[in-house]
């Protein structure tokens, strides 16, 4: 039954490689003419397999592609890519992606959003499953939040109500404060309840993110998730709410304590199961490459010694001069940093991600130890030095900067745990000085391809990027700002009058525009001696 579900509820994560889309969409597809649909429901399994399966479309298609462009851990250079890179994106763009927040469960959607959860936290309720109630409400943070973070002010209140077809937009930070309270009612009444109905995925076969462990410890182990979540969530509002920095290490010393535990998207080899990301180089091969940016700072750091070569070559294969090469945005290979090898040639994707030569099984992070820590350290950084430069030490952060140094481990391939050796004198004082600067330097290095570089810089402008060119064959940089948000969805923007043109805090809201938990757009840097560019 587990494999017939995973094939119906997963087929929005076989679609993720489509060049414009990662739903399926077309005449003779809607979920009324579908005869394999799911109508009716009376346990919440199978919805539970379609939520999980959701993720990745989400948080590896084309948004995640924007997020690792805008960071320039990747460049766009082909195609739509190009052009996205550019900050080229249209409502049309990112029509599906906006929808599947809330979208049901059918073939067009993929299902698995906030209407899907909200019935499966129904049908638990009907079952006397509070573990699986707990889990819904991890999971409706986990949509909710990472919507939030992309688009600002959604609809949330009011979605879920079928009878209110144009919902009002709900705030951004009370968004967020919501989401809080969700994740308290999971943790302190939900998770922890007990007794022979409180299975949650452990009976059914449903449970796909840490399949195989028992009710107890999956009571466990997303109790954790929920206060690693909670301590993102305090961090996205901590540059306008300074107070969420002490509460965001709360929650990290209570979050996930060790990589095994690792909250990682799930992937096997089958053609619904594959990664997205190895998907759509399957597809769409050559319309991606390496971020200048990502490989200057892992080669800076491979130079300095608080790095060393397993990273970058299990992300990467070198440039057919040997050694490792990034584009600068757009292709570009007149910026500076930005230029291949002496042959003109560049660094490629290595096989965990490579749509040519490898299963696409790999596993892709979420919520992970190593954010538990850094995100730790960057709050006890900003609790010790309210008023410090980003390069100035703080002491208290190190032993979390560490602890996540010395646990290197990155998704799983093959069914295995990837993990890097720990770094020679990881532990050692000061081997890597805890500053803001190194700190998220080590963060984005760790979370390769996670949305959630790009919300770490939006909050700290780190690590300093200059934006994309105007062109492919431009010698400077852009004049516009790395964007904060992406515009709404074509289809929201049509049938609900509530779309706002100005955010709750004041913002009109443009191509480059800010959500209200992003106080100040990041500086505009160029590439001349004066920039502190590190890349």
């Amino acid at each position: 039954m587990r494999h017939s579900l995973r094939v119906l509820l997963g087929l929005g994560l076989a679609l993720g490689a489509a060049a414009c889309s990662d739903y399926l969409s077309g005449p003779g597809v809607a979920s009324t003419s579908d005869p394999n649909n799911v109508t009716t429901l009376t346990k919440p399994g199978p919805l539970y397999v379609g939520v999980q399966e959701a993720g990745p479309p989400q948080r590896e298609g084309q948004i995640a592609r924007f997020a690792a462009e805008y960071t320039q851990q990747l460049a766009g250079i082909s195609r739509q890519q190009v052009d996205f890179d550019g900050y080229g994106v249209a409502p049309s763009d990112v029509d599906t992606y906006f929808g599947a927040i809330y979208g049901a469960s059918n073939v067009v959607t993929g299902g698995g959003g906030l209407l899907d959860v909200h019935k499966m936290q129904q049908l638990a309720r009907k079952v006397s499953d509070s573990l699986y109630i707990g889990q819904g409400k991890i999971y409706e943070a986990l949509i909710m939040g990472y919507a939030a973070a992309i688009w600002g002010d959604i609809p949330y209140r009011e979605a879920a109500d079928s009878t209110i077809l144009v919902p009002h937009f709900d705030p951004q930070l009370q968004i967020y404060a919501d989401l809080q309270t969700q994740l308290d009612s999971a943790i302190g009444t939900f998770l922890p309840a007990s007794g022979v109905t409180n299975a949650g995925g452990s009976r059914d076969g449903s449970e796909l993110i840490y399949a195989g462990r028992t009710a107890a410890q999956l009571r466990t182990v997303y109790t954790a998730v929920a206060h690693s979540l909670k301590a993102r969530y305090y961090m996205h509002i901590a540059a306008t709410d300074p107070t969420a920095y002490p509460k965001a290490l709360s929650e990290a010393l209570l979050g996930i304590s060790s990589p095994a535990d690792d909250f990682l998207w799930f992937h096997d080899a089958t053609p619904v199961g594959q990664n997205i990301w190895w998907q759509f180089n399957a597809q769409r091969g050559g319309d991606l490459g390496p971020g200048a940016a990502f490989i200057n700072i892992l080669g800076r750091r491979i130079t300095a010694g608080v790095e060393d070569s397993a990273r970058i070559k299990f992300l990467f294969t070198p440039a057919a001069g040997g050694g490792y090469f990034g584009y600068r945005p757009r292709g570009n290979a007149v910026l500076p940093g930005g230029a291949g090898d002496a042959t003109g040639s560049y660094s490629n994707f290595a096989p965990f991600i490579d749509g040519a030569t490898a299963p696409g099984d790999f596993r892709q992070p979420e919520i992970t130890y190593a954010e538990t820590q850094l995100i730790a350290a960057e709050a006890t950084w900003h609790i010790n030095c309210a008023a410090c430069t980003p390069t100035t030490v703080v002491a208290p952060a190190q032993p979390f900067l560490d602890a996540a140094r010395a646990n290197r481990a990155y998704g799983a391939t093959g069914g295995a745990p990837v993990t890097f050796p720990a770094l020679p004198n990881a532990n050692a004082p000061n081997a890597l000085p805890a500053t803001l600067q190194n700190i998220i330097e080590e963060k984005y290095v760790t979370l390769f391809l996670n949305p959630e570089a790009w919300n770490d810089y939006k909050r700290t402008c780190l690590p300093s990027l200059a934006p994309a060119p105007a062109s492919t064959s431009s010698p400077t940089p852009g004049t516009a700002p790395i964007p904060g948000r992406l515009p709404y969805g074509l289809t929201e923007i049509n049938a609900n009058p509530n779309t706002p043109t100005t955010s709750s805090a004041g913002v009109p809201i443009t191509s480059v525009s800010i959500n209200p938990n992003q106080p100040a757009t990041c500086p505009v840097l160029d590439y001349t001696s004066s920039s502190p560019l590190a890349n």
